[in-house]
């Protein structure tokens, strides 16, 4: 008698505990996997200027609008330090700056102000990844709703 009462309640226990454990953790992503993207030329009629669309292979594609997490260098995008990238490689090499190419930079659209953020700080982020063929005025790759990760 006893055990049909507690029953139920221990195979609902058991269930939230197993449920806890398989929670989908962030995927890792690498700036190699990030690597394999191909660019091809066009003109851009609309702004007048050749610019790049990207071609994401099944790999990344199938971690679109997932979870992920990806460490590189941070690097400030405004003098307000209100928009921050992060990046295969640090300031001085980045996209931005040096010879990299689009696939070694990505947005970071944090779930909550982070405050000043050091540049070329190395750190870990989590998000859900975004990706862009045609950016208008952002990236191709954008994590949103980032936060700090420890994998």
């Amino acid at each position: 008698m006893r055990w049909s009462i507690h029953k139920p309640l221990t195979l609902i226990g058991l269930l939230l505990t197993v449920s806890a454990f398989t929670a989908a953790s962030p995927s890792k992503i690498t700036w190699r996997t990030l690597a394999t993207t191909s660019f091809t030329e066009f003109y851009d009629s609309s702004k007048g200027i050749w610019s790049l669309e990207a071609s994401y292979p099944e790999t990344i594609l199938a971690l679109q609008g997932k979870e992920v997490f990806i460490t590189g260098y941070v690097l400030p995008v405004d003098n307000k330090g209100d928009i921050y990238a992060l990046s295969a490689y640090p300031f001085s090499s980045c996209f931005f700056c040096g010879g990299a190419g689009p696939e070694t930079v990505m947005g970071l659209e944090f779930a909550a102000p982070p405050g000043r953020l050091a540049t070329d700080a190395v750190k870990t982020y989590s998000g859900k990844l975004i990706l862009a063929t045609k950016p208008t005025n952002g990236f191709y790759f954008t994590l949103t709703n980032v936060k700090p990760f420890t994998p």
